[in-house]
């Protein structure tokens, strides 16, 4: 009978085992889409959560309020560059920041490895073709490299994962746009957190040297008339008593071997085909299909108005030879009189051109319009993403990472990143209180923590956005917001004319936002080195525009045709 009791009463532990071992799960180690489950750590100081208080939890994480006691770990693997230093003896397995989320959240970020960033693809791909044990989470921009990781089958959907954790901060930032997903969705399934760049970053504003306006007597032009009207004075009556003027700054000879003559980050000129309607480089949508801008007829007329500028003397007979930094020692020396270029130009290099012409100003306006039309490219901003291995057990330890580190983007005063990330590291506090970034003001000097994160937290529209928004008279209310205040009015300006542009429409963004398709990665040099000979031959009056069917014609048989059906595939698959 002792006996009978005792087995009765071990059977009913066992039970009572599976089911607390059930409620307390990841729930992810199959990979299914239930957004992953509490994590066998605890907050500190406290048992296990029964099932009532999982919600609690979850709320907790969401507020960046939860901290695991044991404390669990995340694997990933770095790539590294010249600018990831340390100080104070700190490696990139222990420093300020993985510190820091041991201490506060109870995370042990543990680095599998790290090798430079041309090594990081082969080594990744190595891990897999071994069928090594992945990193919980990395971080990739290459293209081609997060689709072969989707595609092995090893990393997760986070649509629910996301949905479960994610702070209100981290939801409104990637809920934002539209676009924001489209780089890392599969069937409708977000299969990564996108990875961003500063949104608008090179969009096209057109600088103009405001004292040469001046001296002139005439504003602004608003229309391309109004335009050459300006550039032609500039050559007959040469403001400034400058020699050798180039009225319209144009980078042609950007990419080099890779040519890139028309969407360059400085002096760029697809504003001159967006006004025909197409942009050059770039993936459109026409009809419900994705056809390429530099094989549009549109493109004919576009290279007519540049061939006619440039045979009257508005871009300069070299050109074709000038990459970025050649137009910005030529800006600098004071020759250009225009130039289309992002809304940061006013600290450089028209900080050069101040110190070396006395007197010498530019201006920032919106770009003129042809028929009432004005259009320009839209500057990607998506940068690949973060996976997260399909069995990670702690998927609520990684969001509540995240939400942390977003309170860093537009930080609200008194919070625990309102002056930067770590005192004494990318800022001080001085003696008088006031914060300094200044390297001789940082004991020890100056080092970039955002370098040590599992990703660098953004809001791709906010930069900008505030720049536009104080621009506007609106008072800054955030730490971030009263930084930003200081900074350089002609950029605020530039910053407002590319909102005003998003808002109009103006900026037009990349269509194709996949990895390299196969036919891309096989054929894509070739075309892009014929658009380049093609289009320069052009302008130049080597090759009459005539020809420009048969350079479509071309473009198509040497692969453009293929790479236009891969990429339509890829655009079918997008819109279910």
């Amino acid at each position: 009978m002792k006996t009978k009791i005792a087995l009765v009463a071990l059977a009913a532990m066992m039970l009572f085992s599976v089911a607390a071992a059930c409620s307390n799960g990841s729930g992810g180690s199959n990979g299914s889409n239930n957004g992953g489950g509490a994590s066998t750590g605890t907050p500190a100081g406290q048992s296990a959560a029964p099932e009532g208080q999982k919600d609690d939890e979850a709320e907790a994480i969401r507020n960046g309020t939860y901290k695991f006691d044991p404390p669990v770990t995340i694997t990933t693997v770095k790539a590294t560059d010249s600018t990831m230093t340390f100080k104070n003896g700190e490696t990139m397995e222990n420093n300020v920041h993985t510190k820091w989320a041991r201490d506060e959240l109870g995370i042990d970020i543990k680095h599998l490895w790290q090798v430079p960033g041309e090594q990081f693809n082969t080594k990744m791909r190595l891990m897999l073709t071994a069928n090594e044990s992945l990193p919980d989470v990395l971080t990739t921009q290459d293209m081609t490299l997060l689709d072969e990781l989707i595609q092995s089958g090893k990393y997760r959907d986070i649509t629910a994962d996301f949905e479960k954790y994610a702070s209100d901060k981290m939801k409104q930032i990637y809920n934002s746009n539209p676009l924001n997903w489209s780089q890392v969705t599969y069937g409708g399934a977000k299969m990564a957190l996108p990875n961003f760049a500063n949104a608008g970053n090179d969009n096209a504003v057109m600088w103009i040297r405001q004292d040469w306006l001046d001296e002139l007597g005439v504003q602004a032009p608003k229309t391309f008339e109004e335009l050459e009207a300006l550039m032609q004075a500039m050559l007959d009556k040469k403001p400034g008593g400058a020699d050798n003027i180039i009225p319209l700054g144009a980078s042609l000879g950007s990419g080099g071997s890779s040519p890139n003559p028309f969407t360059s980050w400085l002096g760029e000129t697809s504003w001159v085909f967006g006004a025909y309607g197409t942009i050059p480089y770039q993936w459109l949508e026409k009809d419900g299909q994705l056809v390429h801008g530099s094989t549009l007829p549109a493109m004919k007329d576009g290279l007519a108005k540049l061939k006619d500028w440039y045979d009257k003397g508005y871009l300069s007979k070299e050109a074709g030879l000038h990459d970025e930094n050649k137009l910005a020692e030529l800006i600098a020396q004071g020759r250009v009189g225009v130039v289309v270029s992002p809304y940061w130009m006013g600290g450089w290099p028209t900080s050069d051109l101040m110190k070396n012409v006395e007197g010498a100003s530019m201006k920032p306006y919106p770009l003129p319009t042809l028929d009432g039309k004005a259009a320009a490219r839209d500057t990607t901003y998506l940068r690949g993403g973060m996976l997260v291995k399909k069995d990670f057990e702690h998927v609520d330890a990684l969001f509540l990472y995240l939400n942390r580190i977003f309170t860093y983007v537009n930080a609200e005063e008194g919070s625990e990143f309102e002056n930067g990330w770590y005192k004494d590291y990318d800022y001080t506090i001085k003696a008088d209180g006031t914060r300094s970034v200044d390297e001789k003001d940082i004991p020890g000097g100056k080092v970039g923590p955002a370098k040590y994160l599992l990703i660098e937290p953004k809001d791709p529209f906010s930069g900008l956005g505030t720049l536009a928004k104080l621009s506007r008279g609106e008072a800054p209310v955030t730490a971030a917001e009263k930084r930003a205040a200081s900074g350089i009015p002609e950029n605020m300006k530039a910053a407002e004319i590319v909102d005003d542009g998003w808002k109009a429409g103006i900026y037009v963004p990349q269509a194709y936002t996949g990895a390299n398709t196969p036919s891309m990665q096989s054929k894509g040099g070739i075309l892009v080195k014929l658009e380049g000979d093609t289009f320069i031959g052009m302008i130049y009056g080597k090759k009459p525009i005539d020809d420009f069917d048969q350079f479509v014609q071309e473009w198509k048989s040497l692969g453009g045709d293929d790479i236009a059906k891969e990429v339509n595939e890829w655009y079918a698959k997008m819109k279910k």
